[in-house]
């Protein structure tokens, strides 16, 4: 089992724990990370297990997560158990929400998609017009200036919601790391390497049931929430634009309108990527992995990368992106469950798009 140790928000070891019941991590690309912890009330340094102290899995400064809910369960005669919940660093630019500047209905940001993120990073979490918004431990890494050239807008959304719409858009996920020693946290894009069978700069990784690295795998393919041309403008004025975009024809053709008050006609090509992106056809692959065999985890492929996954006998292979890792760690090892593809939409995303179409 990996150590865990515990931090307040200054980053000062309160201490460490050796000794727990479960531990899983869930690791995504473009969303928040998550973990859950289980462990007996009476276990070394549980009473540091608070709310908005920090875990740090292992020595992994990547894998750091705060705390925000713990519960009791506890059953006569029989050892008292706590229940503790949160999020990865990541969590912290949930925390806010994109402010325009005074005068200005949104704050707007042009340039590499890379530039683009870390300004808005910048602009309400490390820099922001009001200091009582900044983080203070939080730093941004150097702009690498990756990305092409892009334009994004946004007035009062959450900024981790925002991070994840542009970071889908462009193929980049993000992280918040911990630098113990200079006591800070640290923000940056992360990119995929691509591991498929398709290139030949990385030794690629495939993972296929003959060669025993797959323990379970549960394949979706589904187009019952799918879209594949969209109509972007206003209904209300004749006068304005209206742009499609999609080229399916006849049968395959499926439609949506998606109301936006524009002239600009890149602003209405960017809604309309941003539309099929959402409605895009849902193909994942969630497998249980081998973590040492035939391939080494975060040595041989980690979050992010894009490997090639094969399926005999249902005929299928995929060139896909692991959008989400399940770290699960007991006193018999680390199991692992990975996604490939499109993240299954929870509930709660379901929400979320039902209250941005409200708005």
């Amino acid at each position: 089992m990996k150590s865990i140790r515990i931090f307040d928000k200054d980053i000062n070891l309160l201490g460490e724990i050796d000794e727990y019941e479960e531990f899983k991590l869930t690791r995504r690309f473009f969303m928040l990370s998550e973990f859950e912890l289980k462990i007996k009330v009476k276990s070394l340094h549980a009473d540091k297990l608070i709310k908005n102290n920090l875990l740090l899995l292992g020595k992994d400064y990547n894998k750091v997560c705060i705390i925000l809910h713990r519960e009791f369960d506890g059953i006569e005669n029989k050892c008292d158990m706590l229940f503790v919940k949160g999020v990865s660093l990541q969590g912290l630019l949930n925390r806010r929400i994109i402010i325009p500047d005074i005068n200005k209905s949104f704050e707007t940001c042009s340039g590499k998609q890379e530039t683009i993120i870390k300004h808005f990073v910048n602009k309400n979490c490390v820099n922001p017009n009001d200091t009582k918004r900044k983080i203070n431990r939080l730093v941004i890494a150097t702009d690498k200036l990756r990305g092409k050239e892009d334009s994004w807008r946004s007035s009062y959304d959450n900024l981790s919601d925002k991070l994840k719409e542009i970071g889908e858009y462009c193929g980049f996920g993000w992280n918040v790391s911990l630098d113990h020693k200079e006591k800070k946290f640290i923000f940056d894009i992360i990119e995929g390497k691509n591991l498929t069978t398709s290139q030949n700069i990385n030794p690629p990784v495939i993972f296929r049931s003959d060669f025993n690295n797959i323990a379970n795998r549960h394949y979706i393919e589904s187009i019952i929430n799918s879209k594949n041309v969209v109509y972007s403008g206003t209904k209300e004025d004749s006068s304005k634009l209206v742009l499609s975009l999609g080229e399916s024809i006849d049968f395959e053709r499926i439609e949506v309108f998606n109301s936006v008050d524009s002239d600009d006609v890149e602003e209405l090509k960017k809604e309309c990527g941003l539309k099929l992106k959402e409605f895009e056809e849902l193909k994942t692959f969630e497998l249980e992995i081998n973590p040492t065999r035939t391939f080494i985890y975060e040595k041989d492929y980690n979050l992010g990368d894009t490997v090639t996954v094969q399926d005999k006998s249902l005929k299928v292979t995929m060139d896909s992106r692991i959008v989400e890792i399940e770290e699960y760690y007991t006193k018999s090892g680390l199991k692992l469950k990975i996604t490939f593809g499109n993240n299954i939409p929870t509930i709660m995303s379901k929400i979320n798009n039902i209250e941005k179409k409200v708005m």
